[in-house]
């Protein structure tokens, strides 16, 4: 899953630093890892899976330098630095480049399956992301999120859950179909692009679902 959601110390939106944001991680998702594959791929023999972990060399840095860079790692960076950990243990145990790539495209089936489960507990996943964006560490902040959540009945956050949970599991079902049908190096390009596209789109509608449902009520003043 990759990081494009805002964080905690972002401050308010700036159009600019978001394309720069989504620019970045593309570059460091999709095209380092497609160019490093493509020249590595050639220099091993047909099949090997060494260009194919090379090229997650990449993902694993930006998250790394990310996670020093804003002195925290937060719930969706550590959902996406689990799914890295993953993608290195699922390749060096393959036998089959082409195993290791279905392998990697059902990652998102299982982060799906997990945004789901929690949608039974009493504050699914999406509760504590959007604390950490609104709130951060601060415990004065933390007290009227709180209590907007208990008012709302925590409807809101099981609602964004649940969407990141299917759209995280449809976005599988397309890279499934990648990593059986395109080349290993057109996966690596194609899959990480939609994902981020995917992601952003979601989050615009997370943001505007959270802030017209949070949205005081006006208060009829007439009499």
């Amino acid at each position: 899953m990759t990081d494009v959601l805002p964080t905690a110390t972002s401050g308010t939106f700036n159009r600019a630093r978001a394309f720069r944001s989504i620019a970045i991680s593309i570059a460091i998702n999709a095209v380092c890892p497609y160019l490093i594959y493509r020249y590595l791929e050639p220099r091993y023999p047909a099949g090997s899976l060494t260009p194919l972990l090379a090229s997650t060399v990449f993902p694993l840095l930006g998250l790394v330098f990310g996670a020093i860079r804003q002195r925290t790692l937060d719930m969706i960076a550590l959902i996406s630095l689990v799914e890295i950990v993953i993608s290195i243990v699922v390749t060096m145990a393959s036998s089959d480049i082409r195993f290791a790539l279905i392998a990697r495209a059902l990652q998102g089936t299982l982060t799906g399956v997990f945004f789901l489960f929690t949608v039974l507990i009493r504050r699914p996943l999406f509760y504590y992301v959007a604390r950490q964006f609104v709130a951060g560490s601060s415990p004065a902040a933390v007290a009227p999120f709180d209590e907007a959540q208990a008012r709302d009945g925590g409807r809101t956050f099981r609602n964004l859950t649940m969407l990141w949970g299917v759209g995280t599991i449809l976005i599988s079902f397309v890279n499934l179909w990648l990593a059986q049908n395109a080349t290993p190096a057109n996966y690596l390009l194609i899959a990480p692009i939609l994902g981020i596209g995917c992601n952003v789109a979601m989050v615009a509608w997370t943001i505007g679902y959270a802030t017209r449902r949070f949205r005081p009520t006006p208060v009829d003043l007439r009499g």
